[in-house]
């Protein structure tokens, strides 16, 4: 809404009723790295209500993450310009990485899928190499994700887990062959 416009009342009513529909958020994602330094593991302070720790995230931004914000953050505003608008924000990423506000970031990893159990927690059935019994389904997998929603490929990750669990694990339980 235009500069001066009232948060409440006739007048914000008003002009909500005139822009609701003349405007428009132009967004972009990127992807974050693996990095070694971001990790989970159990936290020594907190517990849940049966007093087993819970999961702690150790997570930040780099350079390289804040430099393609940076990037595509000005593409998008090149766009914007172009488009003429009567008014634009422009949000650039600082600080550092917080949980607490909405952000479509869709954080993965921390049971890593892979052909090798030196290098991962789960082969490519999402299978646990060390408990055969144990397979982690979701995005859990993914060493690290491309920046749109994983849902697609969490879902037919797990239809490929299943259909193995049906058709292989259970007629034969044990590690299932790759």
């Amino acid at each position: 809404m235009p500069a001066g416009t009232p948060r409440w009342g006739s007048g914000w009513k008003k002009a909500a009723a005139r822009y609701y529909n003349r405007s428009i958020n132009i967004r972009a994602h990127g992807a974050v790295q693996s990095y070694r330094g971001n990790y989970l593991d159990l936290d020594p302070t907190y517990r849940d209500a049966y007093g087993l720790p819970l999961l702690r995230m150790t997570f930040d931004f780099r350079d390289n993450e804040y430099k393609m914000s940076d990037f595509l953050t000005g593409k998008c505003q090149e766009i914007a310009k172009a488009i003429g608008p009567a008014k634009m924000n422009v949000n650039r990423r600082t600080g550092k990485y917080n949980i607490v506000p909405y952000q479509s970031t869709h954080n993965t990893g921390g049971v890593v899928m892979g052909k090798d159990p030196a290098t991962s927690a789960v082969n490519r059935y999402l299978q646990s190499w060390d408990v055969p019994n144990v397979f982690a389904i979701g995005a859990s997998a993914f060493p690290q994700n491309g920046g749109y929603n994983p849902t697609g490929t969490v879902g037919a990750l797990t239809y490929w887990a299943l259909d193995a669990i049906k058709n292989r694990y259970l007629k034969r339980p044990g590690l299932i062959d790759a």
